[in-house]
């Protein structure tokens, strides 16, 4: 939880004014704000973050949390002199838990009238990989949709995980009951996998590097691959509770992030998980993005 800590911050350079005061609720944390800033150290913080099986942004490793975001966001801390804690939750429950404040940030979310009532977002955008429909290859000839709308509006069995958002467009025609009827909604991506192998639904939506990492590592990617139909290519972004987090500390997060994006920090952190997936992937004749992949 986002909380005052005395500490010393190691890159104070990178923090605005307003990063020194934190969110008070308790008259206790305010006996402790006061002893901190009476003493030769500034305020630090605590931030929780979710994670979930999520490769390559999110995967276990020897018995540690490693991937793209979770090297990203612990750079970004030790940047701001803040502690990092991991936990581990879906992502329908954990937008529960931001919106009551007790996770504080998620990574990979995109920007929704409903999310921003109770969630602050960062600007700077820099890995982009694209939501795409997943299909069993034995169906890629006769594959000819061309949109989502089209797609829903036939037979096709779509897979969905629950309050997961993949476009602005998914979100509004899954308002319409006709069109929810043809969805499957499970709160695991690895469960869906294996409902298309074994034809239980014709399809699902994941990120293109989720999707093309989760397959191999299931054995699946024989049998399943991406198709043509790209549901959103627009970006994803940090997000962070209103609850926990003051929009200045986001603020001072999007100037970490800009100034690792700028010393080259940022794409090192992408290229160390997205290169080995694509030279995998290359070598088992699948297509995928030449490394290093868009990093803005």
């Amino acid at each position: 939880m986002y909380s005052g800590e005395c500490s010393a911050l190691r890159s104070p350079v990178f923090l605005s004014p307003h990063f020194l005061w934190l969110r008070m609720r308790k008259p206790a944390l305010l006996i402790v704000l006061l002893f901190c800033f009476a003493t030769p150290a500034f305020a630090a913080c605590t931030i929780t973050l979710r994670w979930d099986d999520e490769p390559p942004y999110f995967m276990v490793r020897q018995d540690k949390v490693v991937g793209i975001d979770a090297a990203l966001v612990r750079e970004a801390m030790r940047r701001l002199g803040c502690e990092l804690t991991l936990e581990k939750l879906p992502w329908a429950r954990a937008l529960i838990e931001l919106r009551e404040g007790r996770v504080d940030m998620l990574s990979g979310a995109y920007r929704t009238p409903e999310r921003e009532d109770y969630a602050h977002y960062s600007t700077v955008v820099g890995l982009v990989s694209p939501n795409l429909l997943f299909i069993r290859r034995s169906g890629e000839e006769g594959f000819n949709f061309s949109g989502l709308k089209e797609l829903l509006e036939s037979d096709f069995r779509l897979g969905a995980q629950i309050d997961v958002s993949y476009s602005d467009e998914y979100s509004t025609l899954v308002q319409n009951p006709d069109y929810e009827k043809n969805i499957q909604y499970l709160s695991r991506r690895e469960s869906l996998w294996r409902m298309l192998a074994r034809d239980r639904i014709d399809g699902l939506i994941a990120s293109k590097l989720t999707g093309l990492y989760e397959i191999r590592e299931l054995g699946l990617d024989d049998r399943i691959a991406p198709s043509s139909l790209v549901i959103s290519d627009k970006p994803a972004y940090f997000m962070f509770s209103k609850e926990s987090v003051d929009v200045e500390f986001v603020s001072d997060f999007d100037l970490v992030l800009q100034s690792m994006l700028d010393d080259g920090t940022y794409e090192t952190i992408v290229n160390q998980h997205v290169c080995a997936l694509s030279q995998s992937e290359q070598a088992a004749g699948n297509a995928l993005s030449p490394c290093p992949l868009t990093v803005r």
